[in-house]
C-alpha cells in the first residue's frame, strides 16, 4: 500500500505540479474564460462610456504687438510672457465672464479658457473648453468680442493681433481609448480567470500522473493504459485491427497481471469498477475478458450495470436481439441461451440491453446468485462489470460473491480521497482489491510513451504490481 496523508495534500503534505492538467483544465472552462473576459471588457466600456464625458476645444491665436513708442517692447520673449499672464488674469475676470454670460443668455459661465505662449515667439494662444463644440465656438467668439473693454485697463500698450480664425471641432480633445481600455480589461480578465482555474486546478487533488498514483493510492497499480484517440463508428476493444499496439500489449499485460493475482488467491470472479461514470470501467472490463480469452480461457463478462448498461454499446450489438441477462436475473426470462458467444473468442456475455427499474433486486437476487455458482464450474473465470460505486452500491454488494476486484481510475478525474474511500469499501470485509488500472493517461510534455521499454508499451511504473 502506498502512503498517504488523508489531508487531501499527499505524502508529506507536498501538493504536486502538473502542466499538463492545469492546461487541459483551462481548456475545458475555455467559456467560463471567455465569458468572464467578456464582461470585464463590456462593463469597462459601459462604465467609461456613462462616466466620461467629452469635451471639445476651440482655439485662437493672436500676435502681441506693441502700441506707439512700445511698438518693439512685445518682440522679446519675457514681455511676450508677460502680457501672457496678464491676459490670462483678464480672462479670469468676472466682468469679462458676466458679460459673455448676459450675451449667451447662461446662469453660469460653461466653459474653461487658458491663455499660453507659442515657444521662442510672440505669439499667443486662447483656448476655450466646453461640454459641446457649438458652445466652445460661441463663448471663444464671445471673449474676442468683449476683452477689449478690460484689456485696454490692464495692458494699454499692448495690441493683440489675430492671426487665426476659432473654428468649431467636431473631435473631443479630451477622447479616451475606449476600445483600447476595454480590450485591455478582456485581457487581463482573461488571464486572471485563466490564472485561477489553474491555481484550483493545482489545489484539486487528483491523480495527475503515474509518479502520484503510488504516493497517494492505497492500492497497487496494475498497468497504465495511455490515451487513445476513438475514431468515429470504431470500438475500443482490442481485437479492433486499428487500434494501436501500445493500447493493445498494456492491456494485454494487465490482464496478465489479473489472471496471476486471481489464480495466486485460487479465484475465478473478478469485479470491475470505477469511483465515477466516464472512467473506462465497462471498456476495461470488456478488453480484460477478451485478453484472458486469449490465453485459451473460457471468460463470461456478465453486464451487472443494471442501471447503465453499456457493454451492448461497446461490443457493438444490436439493442433488440437476442436475451435480456437483466431480465434472467429478476425472473422474468428463462436463463437458457442467454450467454452469448462472442465472435470466435472463448469469451462468453451476458448482455443487459434496458436498464431495470429495480436493479436491486437483480444485484441481490437468488437467482444471480445460483447463475454465478453454477458458471464457476464451466468458466475459467467470470468478470462482473458493475456500476460506479460513487451512483449505486451495487458494487460493494456484488464483490462479496468475487475473488478479486479491480479499480479503474481515469487521470485528473475524480478526488484522491474518494479512490482511497472506494477501496476501503471494496475490502471492508476481506481484502478484494487486487490493484487500480490508470486510465486514459496522457504523457507529460517531452515524455515519451514506454520510457525505458522503447516499445512504446505504455507500462508505466507498478511498484509492487509484480509481486
Amino acid at each position: 500500500m502506498g502512503e498517504y496523508d488523508r489531508t487531501g495534500n499527499g505524502q508529506n503534505g507536498e501538493a504536486d505540479w502538473d502542466l499538463r492538467s492545469i492546461l487541459c483544465d483551462m481548456a475545458k472552462n475555455w467559456w467560463i474564460i471567455l465569458l468572464i473576459a467578456c464582461s470585464a471588457a463590456m462593463i469597462t466600456y459601459t462604465v467609461l462610456t456613462a462616466v466620461h464625458r467629452d469635451q471639445y476645444t476651440v482655439k485662437t491665436t493672436f500676435a502681441v504687438m506693441g502700441r506707439g513708442e512700445n511698438a518693439n517692447a512685445a518682440s522679446s520673449l519675457s514681455s511676450t510672457y508677460e502680457m501672457t499672464q496678464k491676459f490670462q488674469a483678464i480672462l479670469e475676470n468676472n466682468i469679462l465672464k458676466k458679460k459673455v454670460m448676459e450675451e449667451l443668455g447662461c446662469s453660469s459661465f460653461p466653459a474653461d479658457m487658458s491663455a499660453s505662449i507659442v515657444p521662442e515667439s510672440n505669439l499667443m494662444e486662447l483656448s476655450v473648453t466646453a461640454d459641446s463644440p457649438e458652445t466652445a465656438f460661441r463663448v471663444l467668439r464671445s471673449v474676442l468680442k468683449n476683452y477689449t473693454t478690460i484689456s485696454d485697463y490692464i495692458i494699454p500698450n499692448v495690441v493683440l493681433e489675430t492671426l487665426q480664425q476659432p473654428q468649431v471641432s467636431d473631435n473631443p480633445s479630451n477622447r479616451i481609448p475606449t476600445e483600447k481600455y476595454a480590450a485591455m480589461a478582456f485581457l487581463a480578465a482573461a488571464l486572471g480567470t485563466a490564472a485561477l482555474v489553474g491555481f484550483f486546478s493545482f489545489l484539486r487533488d487528483t491523480v495527475k500522473n503515474e509518479t502520484e498514483f503510488g504516493r497517494k493510492i492505497d492500492a497497487d497499480l496494475l498497468g497504465t493504459v495511455y490515451h487513445e484517440k476513438k475514431r468515429k463508428n470504431s470500438s475500443m476493444l482490442i481485437t479492433n485491427p486499428v487500434r494501436s499496439f501500445p493500447y493493445v500489449e498494456s492491456l494485454k499485460r494487465i490482464a496478465s497481471r489479473v489472471r496471476g493475482r486471481l489464480d495466486r488467491r485460487g479465484g475465478k470472479v473478478l469485479l470491475v469498477t470505477s469511483v465515477a461514470e466516464n472512467e473506462g470501467k465497462s471498456t476495461l472490463a470488456a478488453n480484460l475478458a477478451l485478453a484472458l480469452s486469449e490465453e485459451q480461457n473460457r471468460v463470461l463478462l456478465l453486464d451487472c450495470d443494471f442501471r447503465q448498461p453499456a457493454l451492448y454499446k461497446i461490443f457493438e450489438l444490436p439493442q433488440k436481439a437476442g436475451k435480456d441477462f437483466g431480465q434472467v436475473a429478476v425472473g422474468k426470462e428463462s436463463a437458457s441461451s442467454v450467454f452469448e458467444k462472442y465472435k470466435d473468442t472463448n469469451v462468453y456475455m451476458g448482455i443487459c440491453r434496458e436498464r431495470l427499474e429495480e436493479p436491486s433486486e437483480a444485484v441481490g437476487g437468488e437467482i444471480f446468485r445460483r447463475i454465478l455458482d453454477t458458471c464457476r464450474t464451466n468458466m475459467d473465470y467470470i468478470i462482473l462489470d458493475t456500476p460506479p460505486m460513487g451512483a449505486a452500491a451495487d458494487a460493494e454488494e456484488l464483490v462479496e460473491l468475487a475473488d478479486g476486484a479491480v479499480l479503474a481510475v481515469r487521470q485528473d478525474g475524480v478526488l484522491t480521497r474518494d479512490i482511497n474511500d472506494a477501496i476501503d469499501a471494496l475490502n471492508q470485509k476481506e481484502e478484494k482489491v487486487i490493484g487500480c488500472v490508470f486510465g486514459n493517461v496522457y504523457p507529460g510534455f517531452g515524455e515519451r510513451i514506454g520510457g525505458s521499454y522503447g516499445y512504446g508499451y505504455g507500462y508505466g511504473a507498478y511498484s509492487r504490481a509484480e509481486r
